[in-house]
């Protein structure tokens, strides 16, 4: 057999790179592994299984689309309730909002929606179309009870404006909008 000496020409086969023995990922670093292959330009994540996803979706919407990849935040808390607990007449509600409240003093609406109370919001107002701000209310009394604290007061009502006045809520610049079911889709995601 004859000996060939690499010369680098772009005819030769390059030697196989040496592959250093793996370690394994911690579910931290496999989870972001799966994230930033996921990139962010047009990604709309379907989730399945709530419990499944509940480290990639407890993030806020733009953090769900890069994976938070940065993010050093202890002890989040994503233990988020669906409107239909906050509408139990047993479930005790934060201080800050009483269940007779109109939308509107937490949330920039108008009509019909602006006038209903918090609690018609999250029985489910025919005015509420894609049922947006049953979600939204929702995790307004998780945010406001610290059942959720991936985002803040302000973050869900910013959230809501967006939605509210365009019908769609794009999470981050250069993503694709998301419509009202996907929307609810995400906020249900981040409720047990």
């Amino acid at each position: 057999m004859a000996h060939h000496e690499q010369n680098g020409t772009a005819d030769e086969p390059s030697p196989p790179a040496s592959v250093a023995p793996s370690t394994p990922l911690t579910p931290k670093g496999a989870s972001r592994r799966r994230m930033a292959g996921l990139g962010v330009s047009g990604v709309v994540m379907t989730v399945a299984s709530n419990h499944a996803m509940a480290a990639i979706m407890c993030r806020s919407p733009s953090g769900a689309l890069s994976g938070n990849l940065a993010s050093r935040q202890p002890e989040m808390a994503c233990n988020g309730a669906k409107p239909e607990h906050w509408a139990l007449p047993t479930t005790p509600w934060p201080s800050e909002v009483r269940t007779n409240d109109r939308f509107s003093r937490f949330f920039d609406s108008h009509g019909p929606l602006g006038g209903a109370s918090t609690l018609e919001v999250l029985t489910g107002s025919s005015h509420d179309e894609d049922q947006v701000a049953k979600y939204v209310m929702a995790m307004y009394l998780n945010v406001c009870s610290g059942r959720s604290n991936f985002m803040t007061r302000q973050a869900v009502k910013d959230l809501w404006v967006k939605y509210y006045r365009s019908k769609s809520y794009t999470p981050v610049g250069g993503a694709t909008p998301w419509s009202g079911p996907q929307l609810v889709s995400y906020l249900s995601s981040t409720m047990g």
